[in-house]
């Protein structure tokens, strides 16, 4: 890898567009699983080069190989695990998608590859917020409000990132500092407006692609549920990343949980199984994010991965606690317990994300 002090630019073309065309491409074709085996290894090996460049900011260097992070696992999901051409089906196919023209076929898989919670395909993942009923004009309009939102929330949360010594520092002051050392309400603060950011641009592009994508007639309204889910369900750890924040990443977290399961031969249904599930679920996610921490700096490849094991381990502790029952009144109670104790272990755990700064 090239030296960190000295890269070039990231060519976005090349590692982000040309991936998921090849990728469309070869699930087109319908090829073999020993070559699909072959080409996935192909595309790990240009996953590993797209590292290798910079964008010139470490949050946007976080993001990209993160990005590129999902990139590798949605490969490996759609080429090892699963057989595209011949298992999915999306609810407007009449015919078989392999006795389609080529250009059609790859075009069909590229929906596949940008459907990670397949809306209207036959492998649907659960949990997906309700898809909006409401005609062209309504939607159009409520996305773009909703994506100027976001961005004056990004605004907000950043303005404060820059504006705060520990941020804003030169570098060598910055190489020893910690999100943990401006006391209980900065950080507070500081978490809060470090996943602001991603959370609010995420949403930013999801209702800005929705707005275009149904304003020249490529999808329906129904066709863009929200991209994560309610922060209602968040009251325990697994709820908070599997209902409201992973809703992206879910369909590879849970198919990779669930050949490891198969492989190991645990009965499906039974505690092992679940637990088992979990663990690898955060186990891929910490490792996609350190394609993040590599394309920050070599030295920081890692840095987020204890974050995320620690999260199967905080859902392992307090996995006991099921939806609350009873009285409204005893569920807000309960749930408002449950919610602290998301809370502090996140304020415990914060740290992760500190050597982007």
């Amino acid at each position: 890898m090239s030296s960190d002090e000295n890269r070039p630019p990231f060519p976005f073309l090349t590692f982000l567009v040309l991936p998921d065309i090849l990728l469309a491409l070869v699930l087109a074709l319908g090829l073999s699983k020993r070559t699909r085996v072959i080409l996935f290894a192909g595309f790990a090996l240009l996953c590993y080069k797209g590292l290798q460049y910079t964008t010139g900011d470490k949050m946007q260097d976080y993001s990209m190989g993160s990005t590129i992070g999902g990139q590798f696992f949605t490969a490996l999901h759609l080429l090892l695990i699963v057989e595209p051409i011949r298992q999915y089906r999306h609810w407007t196919d009449v015919n078989d998608p392999f006795t389609r023209p080529l250009l059609k076929r790859v075009y069909w898989a590229g929906c596949i590859i940008h459907s990670p919670r397949g809306i209207g395909w036959s492998y649907r993942t659960p949990h997906v917020p309700d898809r909006p009923i409401m005609k062209r004009g309504a939607f159009i309009i409520s996305r773009l409000f909703r994506a100027v939102a976001s961005f004056l929330i990004i605004d907000a949360a950043q303005s404060f990132i820059h504006t705060n010594p520990l941020f804003s520092g030169s570098a060598a002051e910055l190489e020893n500092a910690s999100i943990t050392s401006q006391g209980l309400l900065y950080r507070c603060l500081n978490i809060i407006a470090w996943m602001s950011t991603p959370h609010a641009g995420v949403r930013m592009q999801y209702y800005l692609i929705s707005a275009i994508s149904v304003a020249l007639g490529l999808s329906t309204p129904a066709d863009w549920p929200d991209p994560f889910g309610k922060w209602n369900d968040a009251y325990t750890v697994r709820n908070l990343w599997g209902r409201t924040w992973h809703q992206m990443m879910r369909r590879y977290l849970s198919s990779i949980g669930k050949v490891v399961v198969q492989v190991t031969g645990f009965e499906k249904g039974t505690w092992l199984s679940s637990y088992t599930q979990l663990f690898v679920g955060f186990f891929v996610s910490g490792v996609m994010h350190s394609f993040g921490d590599a394309m920050v700096g070599r030295k920081h490849f890692g840095a987020s991965f204890p974050f995320f094991i620690m999260q199967a381990y905080g859902h392992h502790s307090g996995g006991y606690c099921h939806r609350p029952r009873g009285s409204m009144g005893q569920e807000t109670a309960n749930k408002g317990i449950f919610y602290y104790w998301i809370c502090l272990g996140l304020y415990l755990v914060d740290d992760f994300l500190s050597f982007i700064h």
